[in-house]
């Protein structure tokens, strides 16, 4: 087996048994977003453990690549979601990456949890602000896990900060209002500083320490290139005989599209703030009116509901193509381990394509799947571009 795959206790990020993996599972890498896979074990093996260690959320599964000279490349990590689906003889764990414990967790400015005047703690609460300024997104991120994790009780998770910080007085601005609990859900802000237009991409990568234990590595971009780091590029060859890649298909979406948004803000009824956004040079040319309708719900701020249309606006003038390719992940040339989703790749295609050139380009890694019985690799490639919403004017959040 090229995989491999260990228990390890969340919070501490102890190694303990490696699990023999009784049937396939599949594994899922989105940018931005939660890894997602599945490990089944034989039912004989859980038994002979104690029941803590395969009990959910406070035990995580780690799934490794060996390397030929037997090193562990950690691939994938996270909680184990709920108690397991079974059969007979195997029982199947579902797990995500560690985002799921900070989709649990909210972002306040301090424990609010801690025993005393619990009448007066959710008074500090609603009027206690993180007011963070002069600082990158990827700064503030760090801060908003820092304190989503440390400073509360049982919130430690062994999660290591990958990416430099940086501060300055031109830089960023964010507020979080302590009553706005529904909006700090963590994941839910670390997503928001993903979307803005030149904010950061985010992973959480897992990783074995010298002394065998796992920790979560927050790596994220910079002020200057929003793109995480990398410190090699996959070259892929579609075009030659002796390329690692299996197959090559392009699909392109339109669903997207849009010559006009609407945008909702804060209010009820007919009070509810709305801004409206075209693009008439669009409309001019026989292109038939495709609106669509977005929402900040808790914003009162019309500039900012009128860059997030714009944004959507601008994102929708065409569709988006996206190039699907199967790749031989334990081929030298794109081995996993050397590459993480989120990384530019050269990749060379033919002339066989209506929707995209021919030639070398480069593209961005969105998206990787795969399964633990193959080395086989599914990847998705897009071109670079804004993602999502403008920087908000007043440097404040949504």
């Amino acid at each position: 087996m090229t995989w491999v795959a260990h228990l390890v206790r969340t919070m501490t990020g102890e190694r303990g048994a490696q699990l023999k993996l009784a049937a396939s599972g599949t594994w899922s890498i989105p940018l931005n977003g939660l890894e997602d896979f599945t490990v089944t074990v034989d039912k004989a093996q859980l038994r002979g453990l104690e029941p803590e260690w395969w009990g959910h959320h406070r035990t995580s599964i780690a799934v490794s690549w060996r390397h030929e000279d037997g090193t562990l490349d950690a691939w994938v990590a996270g909680p184990i979601m709920g108690p397991p689906s079974e059969t007979p003889s195997t029982a199947t764990l579902t797990c995500k990456g560690i985002g799921a414990i900070l989709s649990a967790r909210v972002t306040l400015s301090r424990d609010y949890g801690m025993p005393g005047d619990y009448q007066g703690d959710m008074w500090q609460l609603a009027h206690a602000n993180v007011t963070r300024t002069g600082m990158s997104l990827g700064s503030i991120a760090q801060d908003i896990v820092e304190l989503s994790t440390t400073r509360k009780l049982g919130g430690y998770l062994p999660i290591r900060y990958g990416s430099p910080r940086e501060t300055g007085s031109k830089l960023n601005q964010r507020t979080y209002y302590g009553y706005n609990l529904a909006n700090n859900v963590t994941w839910k802000r670390l997503t928001e500083l993903t979307g803005v237009r030149g904010g950061p991409d985010i992973a959480f990568r897992p990783a074995w320490t010298d002394g065998g234990m796992l920790e979560w590595v927050m790596v994220h971009g910079t002020r200057a290139q929003p793109a995480i780091e990398q410190a090699w590029t996959m070259d892929l060859d579609t075009t030659s005989s002796t390329s690692p890649v299996a197959s090559t298909s392009v699909s392109t979406d339109a669903s997207e599209v849009t010559n006009r948004v609407y945008w909702t803000g804060a209010g009820e009824g007919a009070g509810t703030l709305i801004r409206m956004v075209q693009d008439e040079p669009r409309l001019a040319d026989h292109m038939p009116l495709l609106e669509s309708v977005g929402s900040t719900s808790d914003s009162d701020n019309p500039d900012l509901l009128l860059s997030h249309a714009q944004a959507q606006l601008d994102d929708g003038r065409s569709s988006i193509t996206q190039i699907s390719v199967k790749i031989d992940g334990s081929d030298q040339r794109c081995e996993i381990g050397r590459w993480r989703v989120g990384d530019a790749a050269l990749l060379t295609l033919g002339d066989e394509w209506l929707t995209v050139p021919a030639g070398t380009t480069t593209k961005r890694i969105i998206a990787a799947k795969g399964s633990w019985d193959s080395n086989l690799v599914d990847l998705e490639f897009q071109d670079d571009g804004p993602i999502e919403y403008e920087e908000e004017p007043d440097g404040s959040a949504p």
